[in-house]
């Protein structure tokens, strides 16, 4: 087997809150700036879902090639003014570092109808 065909689909889980005063609007349109100037120009970046768990409640489901092209778009968002400007509509625990909470989780097997 290539090592493409070793590699594992990885998922990153990164559910959060909108912070207090922040309409659906504005995570939408700052959603939106997220992906066109940042992630759709990280390697390894496959797909991103947006999904609305409950009231003020959201994550970004996002899909990658790889844990460690994964790993690099978050150093990179570090340094991104879009990045930080999406990240300020959140309530975060702990704002030295806005990837607290988010998981990988390694894909095992894919269906489709």
């Amino acid at each position: 087997m290539s090592g493409k065909q070793n590699r594992k689909l990885i998922v990153e889980w990164a559910p959060f809150t909108l912070a207090d005063g922040v309409d659906e609007a504005a995570l939408l349109a700052a959603s939106a700036a997220l992906q066109t100037e940042f992630v759709n120009k990280q390697s390894g970046f496959i797909r991103r879902d947006l999904v609305n768990l409950k009231e003020n409640q959201w994550a970004d489901i996002v899909y990658w090639n790889s844990l460690e092209e994964a790993e690099q778009a978050a150093r990179n968002a570090a340094n991104s003014p879009v990045c930080f400007r999406y990240f300020q509509l959140m309530v975060n625990e702990d704002p030295n570092d806005p990837s607290a909470g988010v998981a990988h989780f390694g894909v095992m097997q894919t269906y489709h109808s």
